[in-house]
Parts: structure tokens; C-alpha cells; sequence
């Protein structure tokens, strides 16, 4: 099975090695970078990482801002994972503040990390926020994220709805919130350009 994994992590960046009109003897020269291969949980060094967003919300609920930064600048396929801040966190969140299982917890872990978009190409259907991780629980195999994916509701529904146990991925604990459970905010398909051959921009202004 053909899968590909899609994150962010790798265009945040931005490029510093940009040279001079000088000679490479000058104070204002770059200096050759050394690249350094992603999968060591580096970003390269011709890169600076900025900011890593696969999955919307998730860094914003589960995490400490005080650890954002150091997430943001690293890989999310740093090994291991399990030692990263965000899986720890994600795990300590939902069952300390929220009070999930400890069942449930462990499954939003494993879905959520590692902290990227996941697109199995080999699939049809069109895309679906987690449909890798889910099995095509949130409507088909394929993944990726498409315009009409109310991510964050999904997220929420995930970690303070019923989602998990709906899905029959743990039992229901019975600690759902149902008032955070859905941003009700709903997609809003007549702002974007979406009808096959339509042209570019495909994304509408923001309600």
C-alpha cells in the first residue's frame, strides 16, 4: 500500500542561504549550509523551522505554551516519539484536566502523533481529515485534509465529545463535555472555488 506523508514541517521554513554581491571573502557572505537529513529530527541547516501546524488545534489544547516552541522547531518524526512533549502531553491533558480514560487517551495519542497530515494515495473517495488513522471512520481511507473538513470540530469532538468510543476505538468513560465538543462553526462551501475545472484561488475569504 502506497501511503505519503504530509506535513507542514516541511515548507515552513525559510531559505537563509541567500548570497551576497561580494566575494565570498566578505563579512556579507553566506556561509555553504550543511544539510542535515530530516529524518534525524533536524531541520536542516538551509532551513530555519518556524512553526509546525499538520493538525490545527492540537499544540493549542494539549500542550503548555511554554513547550510550543521547541515542538514547532523540531521534526515531527523525531525518535523516539513517545519521549516527545506533545505525546506526552496529549495523554496527560485529556486525562488529567479533562478526565478521559486512560483508554481514551492512548488513542488520541496514537492517532494524533505523529503531529502530521497522513494521505494514502492508493485510496479513492476524496480526502478526509484522519481517515488514515481512523481506519475511514471520518469519511473515507484516503486522508489528507480537504476544504470542507471541519478539522477543528472533529478535534474537539475527539478529545471532549464521543468520538473515540463511537468509532468502538475504547470504551466510553462517560467524561464528555458536550458544550466544547463542536466549535459550531460549519464549513463554508459557497466561499471556496471547488467545482471541478474551477481555477485558482481555490480558497474563499474567511466568515
Amino acid at each position: 500500500m502506497k501511503r505519503t506523508l504530509i506535513t507542514f514541517a516541511a515548507i515552513y521554513g525559510i531559505v537563509i542561504g541567500a548570497t551576497s554581491c561580494g566575494s565570498g571573502n566578505t563579512p556579507n557572505s553566506a556561509p555553504a549550509p550543511v544539510v542535515t537529513p530530516i529524518s534525524s529530527g533536524v531541520a536542516p541547516a538551509s532551513f530555519i523551522q518556524m512553526e509546525r501546524l499538520g493538525r490545527p488545534a492540537i499544540k493549542e489544547v494539549f500542550q503548555q505554551f511554554n513547550n510550543h516552541d521547541n515542538t514547532n522547531r523540531t521534526s515531527p518524526y523525531a525518535l523516539p516519539l513517545a519521549s516527545q512533549s506533545l505525546s506526552q502531553e496529549i495523554s496527560s491533558f485529556a486525562q488529567q484536566s479533562v478526565g478521559r480514560s486512560a483508554a481514551t487517551a492512548a488513542v488520541l495519542q496514537a492517532v494524533l502523533i505523529p503531529d502530521a497530515l497522513e494521505a494514502d494515495l492508493s485510496q479513492t473517495g476524496g480526502s478526509a481529515y484522519l481517515g488514515v488513522e481512523t481506519g475511514g471512520a471520518t469519511g473515507s481511507k484516503f486522508g489528507g485534509r480537504g476544504l470542507l473538513d471541519d478539522i477543528v470540530a472533529i478535534d474537539a469532538g475527539a478529545l471532549f465529545g464521543n468520538t473515540v468510543a463511537a468509532l468502538g476505538l475504547a470504551p466510553d468513560d462517560g467524561k464528555e463535555i458536550p458544550c466544547l465538543s463542536n466549535d459550531n462553526v460549519p464549513p463554508n462551501a459557497a466561499a471556496h472555488n471547488i467545482t471541478p475545472g474551477g481555477g485558482f484561488p481555490y480558497v474563499g475569504t474567511p466568515f
